[in-house]
């Protein structure tokens, strides 16, 4: 085949996870002490100079029983290139996808050696750094130079937001795309960006017009210029844009534990003053049951799918449709277990058995503190009594949990966090993780910075109450002391790792037993640091 008859005409690269090495290095340049270094520093310990995560530490442990020793960000296929690949084909452009960048270098290098491809696009859903583009870009370009890159998603309509239109700009010619889609809905506006490129033949660099203009939402390379076209939102029905299971039959995680991601609903219906997602993401809107349970047939039927993530943010809501997606997969014995995002103060007797007999493998629970006055605060509407009463019926039904904590959120004081660190302790969910609060310019809490005292952003803030380096030091208590619960590390793991490794045959028992001593090697690491970096310190002082 000829580069000028690709047969790929859309070729989506997914979830792009730097080498945490490098992660932790980058971090680590901005200031042992500081908050962004200190909220990554409890997921990795040092061994002749190089970076373990759990992830690490773990594929170590199955090595020595003689077991295969690849946990990896592919185990998971994304709802990302499954729901575009499906947006795509149903509007006649064909496509291809790269599941994860850093598993999937090798099969990418192949296609674009081929010049089968006619573009490329990036999707940018678990993107958190412009890093992690330019080292997929760099490499795309270094195959091929000629085919046009488009980058879209959470990453890029979050820069938009951020940022006016010259520093905007000045950021995307850094990160050296041809095209950008613009918007927090962006699969329409990338099916005419493709037709336009096909109807004029041009796999070049997307920089001539070719047609391209007429389509909105776009900013796009000229010369060395940044152009855009204006912007129109898009809204794309969930129910009008299911995903296509066919089309994934043969295309399954060759990995030893087969899940996937499935997204039910859009946006969250819930407004919690540290979150931004509601107000980007629009209202709130989700399937039927009866659509649901036809995806989940669809996805059954494939044969190999073992475990269903369901990544809306709240599963659990409305609660009718809830309880009839239970009695229906209950009813149906999927091959498959599943997990989710779930809001436990809802929990009750009759809702936790049917999610146990439904196939529920574990809950992810977003908690954030164990203070009602800091849940006030942070709109939660939920009260600590009902956290609790929820993860001691999740625990009578034999649920795995996994909470999430934010320490520092405005009106922190050592109370408080002492308020959260007795809710652990006595409301124990399996596993936990605990993160210093990250002061988001775009979330509700910072329309009333004025009130809290607020100063500064992202890990590096302060207010009346706390300050993040104070903040910092209780998550490291925390990490040292609770006892009840283990620590999941979040970075290179959190919480799909914890299916992976059930999949794999371990047990929740055995999961805590690792947790618990690779923590205490990254506890040890960290004193070994903190001593040399005093010590050092005070030599240059003396």
């Amino acid at each position: 085949m000829s580069p000028s008859e690709p047969q790929i005409d859309c070729l989506l690269i997914g979830h792009n996870q730097m080498a945490f090495e490098e992660y932790a290095a980058y971090l680590r340049a901005t200031g042992e002490r500081s908050g962004a270094h200190r909220d990554v520093r409890l997921s990795y310990w040092e061994r002749d100079g190089r970076a373990v995560t759990f992830r690490d530490y773990c594929n170590d442990l199955m090595e020595r029983r003689g077991e295969p020793g690849d946990l990896s960000y592919d185990d998971m296929l994304g709802a990302t290139s499954t729901y575009l690949g499906s947006f795509l084909h149903r509007r006649g452009h064909s496509f291809d996808f790269i599941n994860s960048f850093r598993e999937g270098r090798d099969r990418l290098r192949a296609l674009l050696a081929q010049g089968r491809v006619r573009c490329v696009a990036v999707t940018t859903t678990y993107y958190v750094s412009a890093l992690q583009l330019v080292e997929v870009i760099e490499f795309v370009r270094a195959v091929d130079p000629r085919v046009p890159i488009v980058v879209g998603g959470p990453f890029v309509h979050t820069q938009h937001r951020l940022h006016d239109t010259a520093s905007f700009h000045f950021l995307l010619k850094q990160i050296g795309a041809d095209v950008y889609v613009v918007g927090n809905e962006g699969e329409a506006t990338l099916a005419r960006l493709l037709g336009a490129m096909k109807a004029n033949g041009d796999r070049t660099n997307g920089n001539r017009p070719n047609g391209i203009d007429d389509v909105p939402n776009l900013v796009r390379r000229v010369g060395a210029t940044m152009v855009a076209t204006p912007i129109v939102p898009e809204a794309n029905a969930l129910e009008d844009n299911m995903i296509d299971w066919r089309l994934f039959a043969g295309r399954g995680p060759g990995r030893a534990r087969r899940m996937l991601m499935v997204r039910t609903a859009k946006s969250c219906p819930f407004s919690c003053s540290f979150c931004s997602f509601p107000e980007h993401a629009g209202a709130y809107t989700y399937l039927s049951p009866e659509r649901v349970l036809e995806d989940l047939d669809a996805i059954d039927a494939l044969g190999w799918v073992e475990s269903v993530t369901f990544v809306d943010d709240t599963f659990n809501i409305p609660h009718g449709r809830f309880r009839t997606l239970l009695r229906g997969m209950a009813q149906r014995r999927y091959a498959f277990r599943w997990n989710c995002n779930f809001r436990c103060q809802y929990a009750t007797e009759e809702v936790v058995a049917l999610m146990k007999e439904a196939g529920c493998e574990g809950v992810f629970l977003g908690i954030e503190s164990g203070s009602d006055a800091i849940l006030a605060t942070m709109n939660k509407r939920a009260r600590a009594a009902e956290y609790r009463r929820g993860l001691a019926l999740l625990r009578s039904a034999g649920i795995p949990t996994y909470a999430s904590f934010v320490v520092g959120f405005p009106g922190e004081t050592s109370e408080t966090v002492e308020e959260t660190i007795d809710f652990i302790e006595d409301a124990a969910p399996d596993f936990y993780r605990a993160q210093l609060w990250y002061y988001d310019l775009l979330t509700p809490i910072h329309r009333e910075a004025g009130k809290y005292g607020l100063r500064n952003s992202q890990f590096e803030w302060s207010h009346a109450t706390m300050t993040a380096e104070i903040a910092a030091d209780w998550v490291d208590r925390m990490h040292a002391t609770i006892r009840a619960s283990v620590w999941l590390p979040q970075n290179d793991f959190d919480f799909p790792g914890l299916f992976c490794l059930l999949g794999r045959g371990w047990s929740v028992a055995q999961i805590k037993d690792a947790a618990r001593a690779f923590n205490a090697r990254v506890r040890d690491g960290i004193a070994r640091r903190d001593a040399e970096a005093y010590t050092t310190r005070a030599l240059l002082h003396a």
